[in-house]
């Protein structure tokens, strides 16, 4: 591992309606983003009125890319001008600090940023860290458990990625639990002063302990947009 004096390194993560897929991607082309991994996942209903009108919200393209914090800096000005991040249900972008990585990945990265010709303009991020992403690892199938245990504690919106866990025998020594293959990975973006309730609501609900078995942890959000949508003013919790 390895940390590059004054090279900072960032993880970009874009969740976005799934019709909004052919953006993104494009985006990222056009930008010769280094490392780029796309997936698909589900959200929550956020109203039934999208489904009288026939908003099919809950299908999401998920997007997680490595690059540098300058690149990143250019990446989320690039994403706001293709995609309108302020229309609710359109999506969200978020970036998360790594503190260590490879040698040869952080060169590709710096190299990627090198060969791109980087504006100037600015893009209206969030302060540092007033958001966390909290993520839930649960059995599959429990996805809706962790998200009426969140909503309790204030988090009304989630996406969830379906993905593959893999047996361990010091799990099964010291935990007692049998790894299920088929998992639910829940990513849930909230303020910060909502993130305790919140894992702790969930843990109690889907935890270690029940049929779920799941795990929960948070890290810290760098920056963001369009978490603007996701604020009811009244009151402040996140849908």
């Amino acid at each position: 591992m390895v940390n590059y004096p004054g090279t900072r390194l960032d993880v970009l993560i874009t969740i976005a309606d799934h019709r909004l897929e052919n953006a993104l991607i494009n985006v990222y082309k056009n930008n010769n983003v280094p490392i780029l991994l796309l997936t698909h996942g589900r959200g929550t209903a956020k109203s039934v009125i999208y489904e009288i009108l026939g908003y099919d919200g809950l299908k999401k393209v998920v997007s997680v890319s490595v690059q540098t914090k300058i690149m990143t800096e250019y990446l989320l000005n690039q994403l706001n001008r293709h995609i309108d991040f302020s229309k609710p249900g359109t999506g969200i972008a978020f970036t998360v600090n790594i503190s260590s990585i490879s040698s040869v990945v952080s060169k590709i990265c710096i190299q990627a940023e090198k060969n791109l010709k980087l504006g100037s303009d600015d893009v209206a991020l969030t302060s540092k860290e007033p958001y966390h992403l909290i993520i839930t690892i649960v059995n599959s199938g429990f996805f809706d458990q962790v998200m009426a245990a969140a909503k309790k504690a204030g988090a009304n919106g989630g996406t969830v990625v379906h993905a593959r866990g893999l047996g361990s025998k010091e799990a099964q020594k010291y935990l007692g639990i049998t790894i299920q293959p088929e998992k639910d990975l829940v990513l849930i973006l909230t303020p910060k002063d909502r993130k305790l309730p919140i894992m702790e609501s969930i843990m109690h609900e889907v935890g270690l302990n029940t049929a779920g078995t799941g795990i929960c942890f948070s890290l810290p959000v760098d920056s963001a947009i369009g978490v603007g949508t996701l604020i009811k003013p009244e009151d402040g919790s996140v849908y």
